[in-house]
Order: structure tokens, then sequence, then C-alpha cells
């Protein structure tokens, strides 16, 4: 009989962003003969009758508000998990959901992974961040097994707390799936044309991603090149507004494109592919826009480098002066960007794709 095993700690599925995608990923990997994935997601982002096949999604209630909704999801969930699950093992997701791992632990054998430290990201105010940062307590202590998808991060924890984490990084598929004819309309749609434009994207658009960093290296650029920028940009209004101000007639902001198939077919097109993020744990942005082989210039945090070494142009984190410095390297010099690109796409397809890192996940349950 497979071994039931449930996943607390996302909104949602299908997913649309974080860590949602790579859970989507690890449940529609499983092997089934000897797994049965059971989502806990929310009633506000998966609408009744969602149907993934192989993986049994439980929708909750969650309280209303904005700091509420996860905390209030994470809780019920577990106490659900708790009272009426039958489950082999829980898999927990998100340091910041590690809150529920008393209750947990009342029954089940659980594993947790950290995608991230979520406390260095300014949507939560500094009593949110001292609380998030406190859940790396239960992470630690309380999980059967710890894993991380930061390297980085998995040499912190050790040397904080003096326990072992696993390091599994984030993978992709071997070839993106790209919908070059809907990409093309949308391309069309802002006045844009193949290989002839810069490109930032990002599920939220939130200040950690650095988008304001690009907008002031970029309005300095002399350059005809349009600088696309793909994204929800209304989980911060205030941030907007910033980034609307600072943008000049050159900049297209496209709203967030939730089919995969579209945003790829962007990234392919792109000239050059920008991810000035400030904090990440391992994102899966870089990695799919690695796989298209579009070049990349990145910030140089640690679970950047940590991720790939020199087959991407780095440039000093949070100075848009250099940023602006090595745009105008990388557009000087296409050739040498390409060649960046295209091993980029080999390192990915040797080191990170998803098929070997579920089955590493599989032989990680059989040990809890």
């Amino acid at each position: 009989m497979p071994k039931k095993i449930a996943y607390i700690g996302i909104k949602g599925l299908p997913s649309q962003a974080g860590v949602d995608r790579v859970v989507e990923a690890i449940v529609r990997r499983l092997d089934l003969q000897r797994y049965q994935p059971v989502v806990y997601c929310s009633q506000r982002h998966v609408p009744p009758h969602t149907y993934i096949p192989g993986v049994r999604l439980v929708r909750m209630p969650f309280l209303p508000g904005k700091h509420l909704h996860a905390f209030s999801l994470y809780l019920i969930s577990a106490l659900h998990a708790l009272l009426f699950g039958n489950y082999h093992m829980v898999h927990v997701h998100n340091v910041e959901a590690c809150f529920v791992l008393p209750l947990l632990r009342l029954r089940y054998r659980v594993i947790s992974t950290s995608h991230g430290a979520a406390q260095a990201r300014e949507k939560w105010g500094r009593v949110a961040r001292r609380l998030i940062q406190l859940m790396e307590y239960p992470f630690v202590m309380l999980s059967n097994q710890r894993t991380t998808v930061s390297l980085p991060l998995a040499e912190y924890y050790r040397q904080q707390y003096h326990r072992p984490v696993v390091y599994l990084p984030n993978g992709v598929a071997e070839e993106a799936e790209i919908d070059e004819e809907t990409a093309v309309s949308l391309m069309q749609r802002y006045h844009i044309q193949p290989g002839q434009f810069i490109l930032f994207a990002a599920g939220r658009i939130i200040p950690t991603k650095g988008c304001h960093l690009l907008l002031e290296a970029y309005r300095q650029l002399e350059t005809d090149l349009p600088l696309v920028i793909v994204g929800d940009m209304g989980h911060i209004p205030a941030y907007e507004q910033k980034l609307r101000q600072m943008a000049d007639e050159r900049v297209r902001f496209v709203p967030f494109v939730a089919d995969k198939g579209t945003l790829f077919g962007l990234v392919k097109a792109a000239r050059l592919f920008v991810f000035p993020s400030l904090v990440e744990g391992m994102s899966m942005m870089l990695l799919e826009t690695a796989v298209c082989g579009t070049p990349i210039l990145c910030s140089d945090i640690p679970e950047n480098k940590a991720a790939f070494s020199d087959q991407l142009l780095y440039f000093h984190s949070a100075d848009p002066d250099d940023l602006r410095q090595k745009l105008t390297w990388a557009l000087a010099h296409p050739e040498e960007m390409h060649r960046m690109g295209q091993n980029a796409q080999n390192w990915v397809r040797e080191n990170y794709l998803w098929p070997q890192i579920v089955r590493a996940y599989e032989r990680l349950y059989e040990t809890v």
C-alpha cells in the first residue's frame, strides 16, 4: 500500500509562484506506486473540484486578513491532519510554518524544508520577522529530517544549531515548455521584438526582488532596448507607485503571466535576463531562465553563486552603479553572453533536473 504523505505550508495548487511551485513539482513526480501525496491548501487559492492527477487536495478554511491567512491556514491544516488524517508522515514546507511542529509531532514523523530566510524579506514588520526567526528552533530541533534548498542556509543551520540539514536543491524540467505563439502575441501587444529587449520577471514584485535597483541602473543606460518588467505588482501599492515613477518611456510593465509556456517564451526571446534579487533561497526563475539558454546578469548574493559559478555574469548586490556597468558590458558583448547562456543551460541540465531531485526526496522519505 502506498505511503500517504501530507504536505503543509503552501497556499495552493496548481501553483503560481514560490514554494508552491516546488511542492507541485515534487508531488507530480512522486512514484505513485509507493507514495500517495495529500496537499493541504487554501480555499481562497484553490477552487472546488480542482484536479491534479495522483494528488489529493484538501481545501482548508482560513481567517481573513493579510497576516492571518497563512498563520490560520497552517494551524487549521495541522489540526485537521492531527485529528482526522491518517498519514505515514508530514512534509512541512517553509520555516515560518514550523510553529505547527509541536502539534504534528504528537502523532506523526515530520520532514521539514527551508526555502529561505523569510525574516529577511521586507514585507514583514519587525515583530513578525522576529517571530519567523524563532521558528528556526522547531524546524531544527523538532523535525525528524530537515532539508533546505540553499547551500549557504544548510551551513548556517549547522553552525548556529549544530544539527545536520540536508541540501536538496530546487530543479527544472530538462526542456522548458515554450508556447512561442502566445509569447509572440504578447510581445506584439507591448511593441517589443524578439531578441531586442531586456527582461525582468518575478511572480510577486516586492522590494527584495530588486526591481528598483534595475530601474535605477537602466535609466542611466544609453540604449534603445526596452526593459520589460513582468509580474504582480499589487502586493505593495507604494512600491508599485515608486517603480512606475522611476520608469521612463522605454519600460514596459506586463502583468503576471500565469501560463508558464508564455512566460518561458518571453524568457527565450529576451536579449538578456536581469535577476537583481537581494534575498533568495534558490530561485526557480533563475534555474528556468538558465534552462532556456538566455544569458543572465544577476546579483552576487551567496545563494545565487552557490547555485552557479562562472556561468552567469554577476554584479555587486544592491549596487545600481555596478549593475549599470555590467549591463553596459553585457549588451556590448553578445557573443560572450550567448556562450555563458549555453554554459548555464548545460550546468542546470547536469545538476538540477527534477527527476533526480525527487528521487533524492523519496530516499529521504524512507528514512523518516
